[in-house]
C-alpha cells in the first residue's frame, strides 16, 4: 500500500489502515519516542499510543507539500515523547520538593550526574558544570575559564556528541 493510499483510509478512520499504518511505521516510531525518553523506559508505552492517537486524530493536518508523511509522523511522536518527558521532570521535582530533603544544590551531587560528567576532561566538566548546572551563558562561563565564547560552543558541542556516543555504546550492551 502507498502513502497516499494510507493516509486517505486514515483520514476516513479505516482502523484496518492504522494495524497498516503500526506495521510500516511502528519501528521509526518506537525509535523516535526511546531516543527522547531513553531515560524512562517505562514511559515509552504511553508516548507511542499518545502518538499514534495524535497521528490518528490529526491527519488531516499532514501537508505533502511540506514534509514526507514518514518525517510528520516522526515530528508527532516526538513531539509527544517531548510533552511527556516534561510532564515527568515536573512531577519529579515536585516530589523533590514535598521531600523538602533535598535543595538545589543536593542535585549536583546526584550520583548519576557525576558519573556522566566525570567521563569528561577537566576543563570540559567545568564548562559543563558552569553551563548547565550553575546556569550560566556560555559567555559567562567562557570568561570564567579564560576562553573565547565560540570555544565554549566547541567544546560543549563536542562533549555532546562524546557523551551521546557513549550513551548508545552504554545502551547496546
Amino acid at each position: 500500500m502507498d502513502n497516499k493510499d494510507l493516509i486517505q483510509r486514515l483520514k476516513k478512520k479505516d482502523e484496518d489502515a492504522l494495524y497498516i499504518f503500526i506495521e510500516e511505521y511502528g519501528k521509526i516510531l518506537k525509535g523516535v519516542i526511546s531516543k527522547t525518553l531513553w531515560k524512562y523506559p517505562n514511559l515509552w508505552e504511553e508516548a507511542m499510543n499518545d502518538a499514534l492517537l495524535s497521528i490518528w486524530q490529526n491527519i488531516e493536518y499532514f501537508d505533502p507539500s511540506r514534509s514526507t508523511f514518514k518525517n510528520w509522523c516522526a515530528l508527532v511522536a516526538k513531539y509527544r515523547a517531548i510533552d511527556i518527558l516534561r510532564k515527568e521532570i515536573k512531577f519529579e521535582s515536585l516530589r523533590l520538593d514535598e521531600d523538602s530533603k533535598t535543595v538545589d544544590s543536593d542535585l549536583y551531587s546526584n550520583l548519576e550526574i557525576e558519573e556522566v560528567l566525570s567521563l569528561l576532561n577537566d576543563e570540559d566538566k567545568k564548562l559543563f558544570e558552569n553551563i548547565f548546572i550553575h546556569g550560566l551563558s556560555y559567555k559567562e562561563a567562557a570568561s570564567k575559564q579564560n576562553i573565547s565564547t565560540a570555544n565554549a560552543y566547541k567544546k560543549v558541542s563536542r562533549g555532546r556528541n562524546f557523551l551521546k556516543k557513549w550513551r548508545e555504546s552504554f545502551y547496546e550492551k
